[in-house]
C-alpha cells in the first residue's frame, strides 16, 4: 500500500535548529562533569564522521556520535539532512527555530548522529516508527554490527502496521501495482493513475523493493527523497534510494522484521545513562510513560544514587530526539560521555536539486509572485523538492519576486508541471511560451537565492495580473506549543492571490482543529487589547480544518503590510503575516 505523492506534508517540514542542548547547562550538579565533557567540541572532517554502520558491544545500546556544523547561504535542512543520513523528523525536533528552505547562513546546527537502539532482541530488521529508522543487525558474538537509515512511514489514516513479520522476497526495478484504494483516492483528486506503473522515475517504489510476508506491504526506495522523515505512505516503508540499495544488498530474503513503536527509550554506553524522546505518533497514555519511570527508578535504586528528575522530565516533555545523558552509573564515568564534534560543510550536498541553466527557446510556468524575496525563495526550494524534481528558480523584477519552474522542452511537460503543482501544493501555475521566455533581459542577483535569478519580462507581468486564478502559497517557519504533552505543529500559511475582490487581513497565528479551545482562549485573550480581532475557520485540503487567528480588512497587500509597520504588529507577534481572508468562513471567538 503505497503512496504515491507526497502532498503538502513538506510543509510539515518546516523544522528548524539552534543548540537544544543549552539544557544541559542547567540541572544538578552531579553531571556537571558529564555535560562540561558533552559540550567539548573537537574537530572532525565531514567525510570522516560515520553516518550509518556502527559497531557496538553487547553490554551497550547507545551508537554513533552528535555533531554540530554551520549552515552556508543556499543550504536546505531537507538537504543537510539526506547528506548526513537524516530524517527530515530528526533534523526538525533536534533544531527548533530553524526555517527549513531558508536558514540563516551562519547558524550552528545539530547532526542528530546518536541513536539509543530500540529495546528488542537484536536480530534481522527493527523499525521504530517512533523515530522513524531502521536498524539492521548483523552478527550475535560480543559485539554486533549495526546498519540505521532514516525511514518514511504511513500516514496517521493509513499506518504502517507493527509486529513481527519477514522479507518474503525481493525486486530489482519493481513495477507497482496500484491498489484499489489509492487508485479511488487519485480518480476523486482529478489525478487518475493506471493501474500498473511500470519502473522508472514516475514509480514511488524506486529502484529496490523488500516484500514484506503482511500483504502488500513493502519496504522500498522512493522517488521523493524528502519524504523521508514523514508521515507520507499508504501504510509501506520508504528509504533514500541510497540507502534501500544498500539494505537490498545486504538482506537476505526470510530475514526478519520486528516493527515497533518505542517513543522513549533508555540506554547506556561506558557507565553513562542516556535517555532518547520521541513525539509519540499517537496518544501512549500514562501507562507506557510509567514504564519508563519504572525503568528509570529501578537504575536510581541499584546506584543508590539520585537521578536528576527534573532533566528527565524536560528531556520527555522536549522529545528533541536526541540521547541525552541523565545519569552516571559508575562514579568518574563522565569523562566517557561521548563528545559532540563539529565537522565541516560538506563543499557538495549528495543528493541536492540542480536546477538547469535557462533556456530561451523552452516552455516555463509561473508558480508565484511575492513582494518578499525570502518568500520566493522558499517557495522554490518547495517546488525543487518535489519528487521528480520540479526545477524552479527566482526571478525579480522591480520590487517583486517571481517563482519560475522549468525549462520544459515542450507545452505537454509544462503542463503536466502545473497539473503537479495544483495537486500537490495548491499552487495555480500561468504558462510562459518559448515567445515570452526569449524576452528576458539580464540576469540580476538575488542575494538569497543560489539558483539563477533574472528579471523577468513585464510582458510575463501583465498576464499574472490579467490572470484572476494566480496563487502562490509560502509556508513560513513552524511554530510548537505543548498541548496536553503532546507537540501540535501550528502551521503559518501564506496564501497571496491576484485577485480584484479579494480582501485580506493580517493573521497572527493558527491552530489545528484539536486546538480549537486553544484557539479561542488565545484569540478572546488578545481581544481585549486589539477589539478587530476574529477568527477564522478554514479546511486546507490534506491538512484538515485550522482556525486562524485574525485582525483586521485591507482591500490590499500593501495596506495590510502598512498597518503591520505602523501598528509595529511584529514587534508583538513576530509570525504575522498578511493573509488572504477565506469567504463566508469567518466566526467570532467565544470562549469554550
Amino acid at each position: 500500500m503505497c503512496r504515491i505523492d507526497l502532498s503538502p506534508l513538506l510543509n510539515k517540514l518546516c523544522l528548524a535548529v539552534l543548540f537544544i542542548f543549552i539544557v544541559f547547562l542547567h540541572g544538578c550538579g552531579g553531571l556537571q562533569n558529564v555535560r562540561d565533557k558533552f559540550w567539548s567540541f573537537s574537530g572532525h572532517p565531514e567525510e570522516k564522521i560515520e553516518r550509518h554502520d556502527f559497531l557496538v558491544e553487547k553490554e551497550d545500546n547507545v551508537i554513533g556520535r552528535l555533531a554540530v556544523m554551520r549552515l552556508k547561504q543556499g543550504d536546505t535542512l531537507p538537504d543537510i539532512a539526506r547528506h548526513f543520513g537524516l530524517g527530515g523528523n530528526a533534523i526538525s525536533a533536534a533544531n527548533p527555530g530553524v526555517d527549513v528552505w531558508v536558514p540563516e547562513a551562519g547558524v550552528r546546527i545539530m547532526l542528530p548522529l546518536s541513536f539509543i537502539l530500540p529495546d528488542t532482541p537484536r536480530e534481522g530488521i527493527v523499525i521504530n516508527l517512533a523515530a522513524m529508522r531502521l536498524f539492521q543487525f548483523r552478527g550475535n558474538s560480543k559485539s554486533v554490527m549495526v546498519s540505521t537509515y532514516p525511514l518514511g512511514i504511513g500516514t496517521s489514516e493509513r499506518a504502517t502496521p507493527m509486529g513481527q513479520m519477514y522479507v518474503a522476497r525481493k525486486t530489482i526495478r519493481p513495477t507497482w501495482y496500484v491498489p484499489a484504494s489509492i487508485l479511488k483516492d487519485h480518480q476523486e483528486r482529478g489525478d487518475p493513475l493506471p493501474a500498473v506503473v511500470p519502473p522508472g522515475p514516475q514509480n514511488p517504489l524506486g529502484e529496490y523493493a523488500l516484500y514484506l510476508s503482511k500483504w502488500t506491504y513493502l519496504v522500498h526506495g522512493t522517488n521523493k527523497p524528502s519524504s523521508i522523515g514523514l508521515r507520507a505512505t499508504n501504510g509501506c516503508i520508504r528509504l533514500y534510494p541510497e540507502d534501500v540499495k544498500k539494505l537490498y544488498k545486504n538482506t537476505p530474503v526470510n530475514t526478519s522484521v520486528f516493527i515497533v513503536n518505542q517513543p522513549y527509550l533508555i540506554g547506556q554506553r561506558n557507565g553513562v545513562v542516556y535517555l532518547e524522546a520521541h513525539a509519540p505518533l499517537e496518544d501512549l497514555g500514562a501507562v507506557d510513560l510509567e514504564k519508563i519511570y519504572a525503568k528509570l527508578r529501578n537504575i536510581e535504586k541499584k546506584s543508590g544514587r539520585t537521578l536528576d528528575w527534573s532533566k528527565v522530565k524536560e528531556t520527555l516533555t522536549e522529545a528533541r530526539g536526541i540521547p541525552i545523558p541523565i545519569f552516571e552509573i559508575r562514579q568518574g564515568s563522565a569523562g566517557k560521555a561521548a563528545k559532540i564534534i563539529e565537522v565541516n560543510h560538506p563543499s557538495e550536498l549528495y543528493g541536492r536539486p540542480q536546477v538547469p541553466e535557462l533556456k530561451m527557446d523552452a516552455w516555463y510556468v509561473l508558480a508565484g509572485e511575492v513582494r518578499d524575496e525570502t518568500s520566493a525563495v522558499r517557495i522554490a526550494a518547495m517546488i525543487n523538492h518535489q519528487g521528480p524534481q520540479i526545477p524552479a528558480r527566482v526571478l525579480s523584477k522591480g520590487d517583486s519576486y517571481r517563482v519560475i519552474a522549468g525549462p520544459f522542452n515542450d507545452i505537454s511537460e509544462a503542463k503536466d508541471t502545473t497539473k503537479r503543482l495544483k495537486i500537490d501544493l495548491e499552487i495555480a501555475g500561468i504558462l510562459i511560451e518559448p515567445s515570452v521566455a526569449a524576452k528576458e533581459a539580464t540576469a540580476k542577483p538575488s542575494i538569497q537565492s543560489t539558483v539563477v535569478v533574472s528579471q523577468l519580462s513585464s510582458s510575463v507581468m501583465k498576464e499574472a495580473s490579467a490572470n484572476q486564478n494566480v496563487q502562490s502559497t509560502a509556508i513560513l517557519p513552524v511554530e510548537e506549543k505543548k498541548f496536553n504533552g503532546q507537540t501540535k505543529e501550528l502551521l503559518s500559511i501564506a496564501t497571496l492571490r491576484v485577485t480584484k475582490k479579494g480582501k485580506y487581513a493580517i493573521q497572527i497565528k493558527s491552530y489545528p482543529e484539536v486546538a480549537k479551545k486553544d484557539a479561542m482562549a488565545f484569540a478572546a485573550d488578545l481581544k481585549k487589547k486589539q477589539p478587530d480581532v476574529y477568527v477564522e475557520r478554514v479546511k486546507i485540503r490534506k491538512r484538515g480544518v485550522w482556525y486562524r487567528i485574525l485582525t483586521g480588512q485591507f482591500a490590499s497587500i500593501e495596506d495590510a503590510s502598512n498597518y503591520i509597520k505602523e501598528k509595529k504588529i511584529l514587534e508583538s507577534h513576530p509570525g504575522s503575516f498578511v493573509q488572504l481572508k477565506a469567504e463566508g468562513r469567518s466566526s467570532k471567538p467565544k470562549p469554550e
